[in-house]
């Protein structure tokens, strides 16, 4: 009877859009982005870029899927309910990373935030060099933000990143570089977890964090950008979306879940309980 005295009006909800890979341990990739998203009050949809055998210990077989059904995917949310904001994690091939900026064009998205994911947390490879290369020419112009970690903006940069300062100065040259909003992500430093968000025009903003002893990290980095793209389409600043998400993190890694062999799972359900 948990639910009964419920009312039964109708409601409205933003969307938001995950384009990404699956994780059939369920502890990143689109699961992870969709138990986000319900966690942060947003209605979550999914187009299926990727399919990978993957669990806690690591990443055991990836798999494309057709551009064209990948295509597919993206007109037929689009032509219903409208994503409010997109977050896009892993894509497999070269050609579904062409399909997915020229559908996202053409229905002239907003809010997307893309995580240039490269290696999981297991340490497995996720995308090959090619698809980097061609997220970097077709999917960062569209983004409103992309979210690397501190390994994934060391390649990017082309520089080593080795304190809070290396990380500003690899935040500021991608903005730079590429005209759009930057969040280097401190998760992977010793001491703490802050982040560094740089603007095209210069202007930085340190985001603390605090670094949380549990070692069950798997699917931190789809966990951030997924309730970044929420928080957006809810409405709030980039700025605020940032903190917040950092917030709800924090959290999932504070539940201390504890599953699987490897690298586990965190409670994306923290606030529900």
């Amino acid at each position: 009877m948990r639910y009964a005295d419920r009312k039964h009006s109708a409601t409205k909800l933003p969307a938001v859009l995950t384009i990404a890979t699956t994780d059939s341990s369920g502890g990143a990739g689109v699961p992870a982005d969709l138990k986000t998203m319900l966690a942060n009050d947003v209605f979550g949809e999914c187009v299926i870029a990727g399919i990978t055998a993957q669990n806690t210990k690591g990443v055991q077989e990836i798999a494309a899927v057709d551009p064209k059904m990948v295509g597919a995917q993206i007109d037929s949310v689009f032509d219903d309910i409208r994503p409010s904001a997109v977050k896009i994690g892993v894509i497999v091939g070269v050609e579904s990373v062409k399909m997915v900026a020229r559908k996202l064009k053409d229905h002239e998205a907003s809010n997307i935030v893309v995580d240039p994911v490269m290696v999981a947390t297991s340490g497995s490879s996720l995308a090959a060099d090619d698809t980097i290369a061609e997220e970097i020419k077709e999917l960062f112009p569209i983004a409103t933000v992309i979210t690397p970690n501190i390994p994934e903006a060391q390649v990017l940069a082309q520089m080593p990143i080795g304190n809070h300062a290396d990380m500003e100065t690899a935040a500021v040259q991608l903005a730079k570089d590429y005209g759009i909003a930057v969040l280097v992500k401190g998760g992977h430093g010793v001491d703490d977890a802050n982040d560094v968000l740089a603007l095209p025009d210069g202007r930085t903003t340190w985001f603390e964090g605090e670094h949380i002893d549990n070692t069950n990290t798997h699917g931190t980095g789809c966990t951030l950008s997924s309730a970044i793209a929420s928080y957006l389409a809810l409405g709030e600043s980039l700025e605020d979306a940032i903190t917040d998400a950092k917030a709800y993190l924090s959290g999932a890694l504070r539940a201390n879940l504890n599953l699987g062999a490897g690298h586990g799972p965190m409670d994306h359900a923290w606030t529900m309980h």
